[in-house]
Formats: structure tokens, C-alpha cells, sequence
């Protein structure tokens, strides 16, 4: 993300940002003025319906198994299939994949994503 400078309206000062999804608040450090405002990145604006595939062959660790099985809900014996055959692990908009992205490669799980992820 791009840092821009925003300057004070009231004495030029560079204010200090803050930014709590989607509100962008400004802070002038010397003479205190504020602004807010509303900012969106683009994966909060991606309506592409993504699709997360888990590769097949992954490593069948306990720890792999137990993810998958909180993720899908089946059990071990069953996640412990889906985790060497593959599967549709995920399915939905840009700002959901990116957590179940970060989840997957906490863990070092291979998988793919459908259509091609940009974030």
C-alpha cells in the first residue's frame, strides 16, 4: 500500500494516519486538527468468487489432519483422505481466501487458487 502524505489544512503540517478498515483518520501533530475519511484496498472491493484447491499429496502430519478437519468438519479418518487426494478446501470473495490463505501456509499446506490471486 502506498503511504500518501496528507498536509494539514490548517498549518501544513504532515498529519499522522491511522487506519481502522474503512476509516481513514488524519491528526495534525502540531496544531490538532482532524479529518476522517474512508479508504478501500482493492481486495476489499474484489467481488471474483475465488476457489482454494488442496494439492494432493500433502504431508499427512497430525497437526495437517486436525486443520483440515476444523476446516471441513469431517473427521480424521476422512480429512486425512481429502489431505492426500486433494479437494475444494475454500470458496469465496478475496478478503475471506486471504485468511484461509494464511491459515494454509501457516501450516505449510500446497494448494492453488482458482482464479489466479493477485493479493
Amino acid at each position: 500500500m502506498e503511504n500518501n502524505k496528507y498536509i494539514c489544512p490548517e498549518c501544513g503540517t504532515i498529519m499522522n494516519e491511522t487506519y481502522d478498515k474503512p476509516a481513514l483518520n488524519l491528526v495534525c501533530p502540531k496544531c490538532g486538527n482532524k479529518s476522517a475519511t474512508t479508504r478501500w484496498e482493492p481486495i476489499d472491493l474484489d467481488s471474483t468468487e475465488y476457489e482454494i484447491i488442496i494439492s494432493k499429496g500433502n504431508t499427512e502430519s497430525m497437526d495437517n489432519i486436525k486443520l483440515v478437519s476444523k476446516l471441513t468438519g469431517e473427521n480424521y479418518i476422512k480429512s486425512k483422505e481429502l489431505l492426500l487426494n486433494g479437494f475444494v478446501c475454500f470458496k469465496g470473495k478475496a478478503i475471506d481466501v486471504i485468511v484461509m490463505k494464511k491459515k494454509l501456509d501457516d501450516y505449510h499446506i500446497q494448494y492453488t487458487i482458482n482464479p489466479n490471486f493477485p493479493y
